[in-house]
């Protein structure tokens, strides 16, 4: 009775600011958007809370950095209409978007460091231009939905080869959606949920006597579970019914939940001299275990808890950097992604509106005695896809279109 809320949901909840593979976001700092987040097993900053925590075992002192990333994305969607049988095609509007970080670690002794980073992980937003005259705006024409995670890190240095590091998760979540309703015409609601929840981080460095030049950084993200609270509000102050006459949704409080995908991290990096920084790494998301999501009316006990698969798939996303030290305190840097889509051709939706992407980025930062600075620009190569939506819609014929977009990072670091 309530398919049309859920499957909206879900939607929304897999998408991301970038429109790419899942709804996972990357861009921890400058430097790392530069050389495609391949700083797992090199250069220490700050900002390796996000990317690989036992690293910050090489800082000393006390270290903080503060950057943003702004976003800009473009896509289509293509839905068949099956009252007319043609398709009708909507681009996303070109919006921007910022994501804030902060960092900052302190050595403890030559063997304890502890840190403390605030970033986000998931993210999504985007609303289709011409909504109002579009099939696909029934299930989602809006969404927004933002994350920041809180990672307190304690990171340990076993011995001179092996540095090793856990760390916390508090993740707050705020998620907006808004649709059009079939009945009466002209009709739209709202979704509205936010809620915490906790995960954690284990990882690894190891710099082996035996290759000099050579280090090896690893990192596991545990599950995390998120159960949002909120309401569903429409345009009539009642009930919105669908295209037979039944109720789809009324006002209400709502509440539902989603576990987030656990994934593994790997990055070999190689120094062949002072100037020279390379590093080749990979990261695997387990999408497979985003299986359903659950979502209920708070005030209707007697109503069936809904349970809809998203049919993801596990992904491997490989990145590739170098960085280049051409004076004392200068440093070029790029970097190549491939992000591989989770998104299955037969089960497509109308908020990830690109398959496979490729990521190229440039970059350059400062290194001073008490100041840094990096900056660094990516463009996203989105792919085309062609398939379905899933079986509880009929599998209704779809397409994306080749969507891409641009990130611009700054951040800023200060030794204290």
């Amino acid at each position: 009775m309530k398919k049309l809320v859920l499957v909206a949901l879900i939607s929304a909840l897999c998408a991301d600011l970038s429109y790419g593979a899942g709804f996972a976001l990357y861009e921890y700092s400058g430097r790392a958007t530069a050389m495609g987040g391949a700083v797992m097993a090199n250069g220490a900053e700050p900002a390796s809370l996000a990317t690989n925590p036992a690293l910050i075992t090489e800082l000393d002192g006390t270290q903080a950095q503060v950057g943003v990333t702004v976003v800009s994305a473009n896509a289509k969607t293509s839905i068949k209409n099956p009252l007319t049988g043609k398709f009708e095609s909507r681009e996303l509007k070109r919006d921007i978007w910022t994501l804030p970080n902060f960092y900052i670690t302190h050595k403890w002794s030559d063997d304890i460091s502890f840190g403390l980073g605030g970033f986000s992980r998931y993210g999504l937003g985007g609303t289709y231009k011409n909504h109002k005259t579009w099939f696909g705006s029934y299930l989602a024409y809006k969404v927004k939905l933002e994350t920041f995670s809180f990672t307190p890190t304690i990171a340990i240095k076993a011995n001179d080869q092996l540095s090793l590091a856990m760390g916390l998760e508090a993740m707050t979540i705020d998620f907006t959606q808004k649709s059009n309703g079939m009945k009466p015409d002209g009709s739209t609601y709202e979704i509205h949920g936010d809620g915490v929840s906790w995960g954690g981080n284990f990882s690894l460095l190891y710099k082996p006597e035996w290759a000099e030049k050579w280090s090896l950084g690893a990192m596991y993200r545990t599950k995390v579970k998120q159960n949002l609270n909120g309401y569903i509000k429409t345009s009539t102050g009642d009930t919105i019914k669908d295209f037979y006459g039944r109720e789809a949704v009324r006002d209400s409080d709502a509440k539902g939940s989603i576990t987030l995908p656990d994934s593994f991290s790997l990055g070999v990096a190689f120094r062949p001299d002072e100037k020279w920084t390379m590093e080749l790494g990979a990261v695997a998301t387990m999408w497979s275990s985003y299986d359903q999501i659950t979502i209920e009316y708070k005030d209707q006990e007697s109503a069936p808890t809904i349970h809809n698969r998203k049919e993801y798939k596990d992904t491997i996303r490989a990145n590739f950097g170098v960085e280049y030290k051409f004076l004392p305190k200068w440093s070029v840097r790029g970097g190549y992604v491939y992000d591989k889509s989770p998104i299955n051709e037969h089960a497509m939706d109308t908020l990830v509106p690109v398959d496979d992407r490729h990521i190229g980025s440039i970059g350059f930062g400062y290194q001073g005695e008490t100041w840094s600075a990096d900056f660094a620009y990516a463009h996203i190569f989105g792919r085309h896809l062609k398939g379905d939506s899933n079986k509880q819609f009929g599998h209704i014929p779809m397409r994306y279109g080749t969507g891409g977009g641009d990130m611009f990072a700054l951040t800023v670091g200060y030794k204290f």
